[in-house]
């Protein structure tokens, strides 16, 4: 067993027949090979595919692949973790099965499979999975804090080289989705490295890991990956991937038009003629993947003006959400009020009607006292005009959502003024001291539901991230039970509910997640990213894709 802060130093068989004279595999335009693997033989394209990223790679370390895109998508290629996660955001199997968990719901049983090899043809074993969390809690380590948080304090034993035994401090049902998928690290290359050593150690220029893909080679210009005939789930489809790296996501379309990729992640947003222009592409698939992140209005309950739940669904009323969308988003977004990313395992579809309902929202707020002056159609209450400012960082979609809002809720005799700044000053002078009234933002939700950060009262103040200010005792009972026990069910019903009553208490005004543009051939089948929790998601079932 060890405390993290501490520092301690079946074969498959792949039957390959491939007797083809050139003339025939020319005539097919891709070698066919029959392959046995876990569930029996499968078709084995030989095909190749090569996308376009923006940027270039830095470390591929799945301990560091937060801190880069490029390095991120090499990651989860390249590597695998104890669990990994479903196109919906649920846990499932990966290097292990899903593990046995305690009553208490704070000790984990995982069990590696005994197929889980690494690309050099070793075994993966208990102590790769413990020596990659010594180096994640590491106090030397300079990758992702919140990869850290999910593993501090956590007890580990190994007592055989399958069995992979966690015992948390607290139980915390987002363990799973948030830090068991991390990817592993192999200890019998890099445990002679110390946590220091790792970050820019040689091995992050030629990996070797356990995921679908083993790198074949990189440099400035791309990076050649060969499907890896050991991997534990079956090997994949497409036979090699090449991710050429490019300045800037303009570059890499000018590059996709010229047919010199064949796919391409757009996490820029584009414009009307731009989505146009990629779907005139020959022999492409343009489709939108929707993010897990949200863009809402922050009201905050300690403004005077905010403290009224009435006024704040007044607010969720009046916006007609698919207008905004049409207006802000060309390249794509899914408009929804729940806090819950829509085609998640935790999502209420009773939120996908977004219309508005510009009668009730009325009706809300002269409840709430609020009436409107016979001549300026303003409202006003106590001889107080309904006029208030919503922030903004100077990102331009942003800035458009705020002006857009503003805009709508003009119909309500209500006046918002917009005003921009930068986002580092947005976030110390207005959000961080809760100095505003309204603010257009983003939530970065990731893998799990668990809303805690964001709306659980612990959170308000300068130190915490409920920017709203809101405090609810039924949502901080429902919070609290959906992150502290495993039950699927009870978990889903925590949130549905907390989903229902976000509708009556409005602490913010979810508008939309926004959608990156992917494009790739159409003769690549078997894509289905599912929600994008990172831009490497779109590689969740990568393994599946065929010809």
């Amino acid at each position: 067993m060890f405390m993290p802060h501490t520092r301690a130093h079946s074969r498959r068989t792949v039957i390959l027949a491939a007797t083809f004279v050139a003339a025939v595999v020319a005539a097919a335009g891709a070698l066919a090979l029959r392959v046995s693997g876990n569930d029996g033989a499968v078709l084995l394209s030989g095909a190749s595919y090569t996308e376009g990223v923006a940027g270039t790679y830095q470390r591929i370390n799945p301990l560091y692949a937060s801190l880069n895109d490029v390095d991120a998508d090499l990651s989860a290629l390249v590597f695998a973790g104890m669990v990994r996660l479903a196109p919906d955001g649920s846990v499932i199997p990966d290097l292990a099965e899903l593990p046995e968990i305690s009553e208490d719901d704070r000790t984990y049983t995982f069990t590696l499979k005994d197929n889980a090899r690494w690309q050099d043809g070793q075994p993966v074993t208990s102590r790769d999975v413990a020596f990659t969390i010594r180096n994640i809690t590491d106090p030397d380590y300079r990758g992702d804090p919140a990869l850290t948080e999910g593993w501090l304090g956590a007890e580990v034993e190994t007592p055989d080289d399958r069995t992979v035994i966690v015992h948390l401090r607290q139980a915390s049902a987002p363990f799973l989705a948030r830090s068991a998928t991390a990817g592993i690290l192999p200890e019998h290359l890099l445990g002679s490295l110390s946590t220091a050593e790792l970050e820019n150690a040689a091995f992050n220029s030629a990996p070797v890991g356990s995921g679908p893909y083993r790198l074949e080679s990189v440099d400035s210009r791309e990076a050649k990956l060969v499907a890896n005939e050991r991997y534990h789930l079956g090997r994949p489809g497409i036979e090699r991937i090449t991710l050429r790296f490019y300045t800037d996501y303009a570059t890499a379309q000018r590059a996709l038009t010229a047919g010199e990729i064949e796919g391409l992640l757009v996490r820029d947003q584009l414009t009307v003629d731009q989505v146009s222009t990629l779907e005139q592409v020959k022999g492409v698939e343009v489709e939108r993947l929707q993010r897990s992140s949200l863009v809402l209005l922050y009201l905050n309950t300690s403004s005077v003006m905010f403290q009224d739940a009435r006024v704040r669904r007044a607010f969720s009323l009046a916006i007609d959400r698919e207008e905004l969308v049409q207006r802000v988003y060309p390249g794509g977004a899914t408009g929804s009020s729940s806090p819950i990313a829509p085609g998640t395992w935790a999502y209420d579809e009773t939120y996908e009607d977004t219309r508005p309902d510009i009668a009730e929202a009325r009706r809300l707020l002269e409840e709430a006292g609020w009436t409107a002056n016979a001549a300026s159609g303003i409202l006003s209450r106590q001889g107080s005009e309904f006029r208030f400012t919503i922030r903004v960082d100077n990102d331009a979609v942003r800035v458009a959502i705020a002006g857009e809002i503003a805009r709508q809720l003009e119909q309500l005799g209500v006046r918002a003024t917009v005003a921009s700044t930068t986002f580092s000053v947005l976030r110390r002078d207005f959000l961080q001291e809760r100095r505003y009234e309204a603010a257009v933002a983003t939530w970065e939700q990731g893998p799990d539901p668990d809303p805690y950060f964001g709306w659980h009262s612990s959170q308000m103040g300068s130190a915490g991230l409920n920017l709203a200010n809101f405090e609810d005792a039924v949502v901080d009972e429902l919070i609290a039970q959906g992150r502290t026990t495993n039950d699927h069910d009870v978990r889903l019903e925590s949130y549905q509910q907390i989903q229902e009553v976000w509708q009556e208490l409005a602490p913010g005004v979810v508008i939309a997640y926004p959608q990156f543009v992917y494009i790739h051939p159409q003769w690549l089948k078997n894509v289905s990213a599912g929600v994008l929790f990172t831009g490497s998601s779109r590689f969740t079932d990568v393994h599946l894709w065929r010809r």
